[in-house]
């Protein structure tokens, strides 16, 4: 394959992948919305996440 015919691939597959990202929460607030939101029925929750601190975060939290 030539420099150029591999160009010419890469630039194809470049063309299937997205531009841009939809960064905003309009699919899963509809999502909730028709589901009722099950969310507001919820009681309150923090959600700790993360590499590294997570237990002594939660230990933290809880003191």
């Amino acid at each position: 394959m030539t420099t150029l015919a591999a160009d010419r691939e890469i630039e194809a597959l470049m063309a299937l992948h997205p531009k841009g990202f939809d960064l905003s929460l309009d699919r899963i607030s509809r999502l909730l919305e028709r589901l009722d939101d099950p969310q507001d029925r919820l009681p309150p929750v923090i959600h700790i996440a993360g590499t590294n601190g997570k237990g002594s975060c939660a230990a933290f939290s809880r003191a």
